[in-house]
């Protein structure tokens, strides 16, 4: 062979190495751009739905607080606890569990107008295995939960109305106020379809608009309605709508979601694509609804039948165990109590859970590609895997400090705050006591959502059937700590919100093994990754500094006893008292963040980074 021979052929060689490395980096780059702009959405999604929960919850206390000087305790409670555990109900048991399933179908995302797909997507019978077809799937099934729904709707209402007490019954509008919250319920079943469309595309302006809407129409309604029912002139007696005021108000919430969402896909969709169709696979077997994705919204749905239990199961066992004294108290506490976590846990845990589903839908699938292609995935796989561990241990890190803020500082404050609000007629029995206790069991259901959203993002349907199985334990377990606290102990509400910590700490342990051995498990990674992995999982990364939680033992030791001695019953009480609490919060504060200093620029950068990295790509 010529020399001129061998240099040609060395150059191709060399060329082909470039082009070959340059595929490499250019896939490489692919993946941490898509892992970049799924985590800058959900960023944006949840601070989003977080400011959604802020104002909505914030403008429905408010005008819980007007509402009730115009409203009997019996009305009130029939509206907050019954009608809306009616509503709650319908909503969990059908939908639930296709919601779970469908958030975590896959990494594609609906096609809209401007997708070269559009002619496909309108055939009679489409290709499951094609990039649509995996979108179909979805599709078919979203529209499961509204005959669902309908059957749900019917057996809920009429257990409501048929055995009710005569008490209940002589409300006035009680039946029309039940059909109202059925039919409300139905309406937001009708659009499951469009949410898990927009949600898969990280829609989650739409999401925000119509329930900020919503919202204020409800809030406009709840609050006319009862004003014009009151009582005239300082006369005594029950309101002439009542509990008719929150049906009708929640009828117009959905009546505003429906329209927003039907709106939205008109406008802006092709809706063709969002119809029912059948699927074709490689066999020419035709159908509707794909077998793993179905029987994963039944394993979600038999999840969602003991969850439901275990998240109402308070309000059951309050109402078998304890006075109506302490059943008052615990709902006043839980309005209190509950509102961090609707405005800020269930944003996160909605948004996380989509995450998850999307950065880690194939870490696991088998890769029988070349050895370029290997080193590619592997490279998308270990991104994934670190990025996603990072999202999980920074917001436990981040519920671990707040938990302690509520400790530290908000155990010693319930007195303070209960009778600034409503006065002396509750902050002189135990709800201070009970709030307490309260904010020491916020921390753990925080905790608790986000790794149970973790295992209902990536969990293979065996894991779920078993989890199941686990549930009825814990189930088991939350009556059994119920009855000993409550019944056994005399505990009343306090020992109900032990009963309640007990049951999520003890469902936080079994995720968090499952998290461990997910993320540790040998997918052919190096050592270097597995030692990363293996550091941020470790209890030393979750922790505070030790400093740290020194300082918030000090501060709460140091508020107690001002507590104890200042106290709160008069106002110049309640101004030293808050006083102490103030400079105790700069001191702690100013020291965390020094401490801490490390932890909130890696969460900034994993929040902004992203963002950033976008803006560059």
């Amino acid at each position: 062979m010529s020399a001129v021979k061998r240099k040609n052929i060395k150059e191709t060689s060399e060329e082909k190495d470039k082009i070959i490395e340059n595929e490499h980096q250019s896939s490489a780059q692919s993946s941490q751009k898509d892992v970049s702009q799924i985590l800058s959405s959900s960023v944006a999604g949840a601070s989003s739905l977080v400011m959604l929960q802020l104002i909505s919850r914030l403008t429905t206390f408010v005008l819980h607080q007007i509402v009730l000087r115009y409203t009997d305790p019996a009305t009130f409670g029939i509206a907050s606890v019954q009608l809306e555990l009616l509503l709650a109900t319908i909503l969990f048991l059908s939908r639930e569990g296709f919601r779970c399933a469908l958030l975590r179908g896959g990494g594609d995302t609906v096609i809209d107008d401007s997708s070269g797909d559009r002619s496909q997507g309108k055939g009679s019978i489409i290709s499951a295995n094609s990039s649509i077809g995996s979108v179909q799937k979805i599709t078919n099934l979203s529209y499961v939960p509204i005959p669902i729904g309908m059957i749900t709707t019917f057996f809920a209402c009429a257990f409501y109305i048929f055995y009710a007490t005569e008490e209940t019954l002589s409300a006035p509008y009680y039946v029309t106020s039940v059909i109202l919250y059925g039919l409300a319920a139905f309406i937001e079943l009708i659009i499951e379809p469009l949410f898990i469309a927009a949600t898969n595309n990280l829609i989650f302006t739409l999401r925000v608009r119509c329930e900020m809407i919503g919202v204020f129409l409800r809030c406009f309604i709840t609050f006319a309605m009862t004003i014009m029912g009151a009582p005239k002139n300082g006369e005594k007696g029950e309101n002439a709508y009542g509990i008719l005021a929150f049906a009708v108000a929640q009828f117009g919430f959905s009546l505003v979601l429906m329209i927003g969402y039907i709106g939205y896909f008109v406008s802006n969709w092709d809706i063709q694509l969002l119809k029912p169709r059948k699927l074709q696979d490689e066999r020419q077997k035709v159908f509707w609804f794909d077998d793993h994705l179905f029987n994963l919204a039944k394993t979600f749905t038999k999840q969602s039948l003991l969850k439901h239990v275990l998240t109402e199961g308070d309000k059951m066992l309050i109402t078998l165990l304890s006075e109506p004294v302490d059943q008052g108290i615990y709902a006043f506490v839980f309005n209190y109590g509950s509102l961090i976590v609707r405005i800020l846990f269930q944003p996160l845990e909605e948004t996380t859970r989509t995450l998850f589903s999307k950065l880690l839908t194939n870490v696991d699938i088998p890769n029988d590609a070349d050895n370029i292609q290997k080193e590619s995935k592997a490279e998308a796989r270990r991104t994934a895997l670190i990025t996603s561990l990072q999202v999980l241990t920074t917001l436990i890190k981040f519920h671990i400090l707040l938990g302690l803020l509520f400790i530290g500082f908000a155990t010693n404050y319930t007195g303070t705050l209960i009778d600034l609000f409503v006065g002396s007629v509750w902050s002189k029995t135990l709800a201070p006591l009970v709030l307490s206790v309260y904010c020491v069991y916020v921390p753990i259901m925080g905790i608790n959502g986000i790794t149970e959203a973790f295992v209902a993002a990536v969990a293979s349907e065996e894991t779920l059937g078993i989890l199941n199985y686990w549930l009825i334990a814990f189930s088991a377990g939350f009556v059994g700590a119920g009855v000993i606290f409550m019944k056994l102990l005399a505990a009343g509400a306090v020992g109900l919100v032990a009963a309640n910590a007990v049951n999520l700490s003890t469902r936080i342990l079994w995720s968090w093994n499952f998290i461990k051995s997910y993320f540790l498990k040998d997918r052919g990674g190096d050592k270097q990754e597995m030692d990363e992995l293996k550091r941020m999982l470790s209890l030393t990364n979750l922790l505070p500094n030790y400093l740290v939680l020194i300082l918030f033992s000090s501060a709460w030791i140091i508020t107690y006893f001002s507590n104890q001695m200042i106290g709160w019953e008069s106002l110049d009480a309640k101004i030293k008292h808050i006083a102490v609490g103030g400079v105790c919060a700069i001191v702690v504060a100013g020291i965390t963040y020094i401490q801490e200093k490390e932890f909130i620029r890696e969460s900034m950068r994993l929040i902004r980074g992203n963002k950033a990295s976008n803006k560059q790509e």
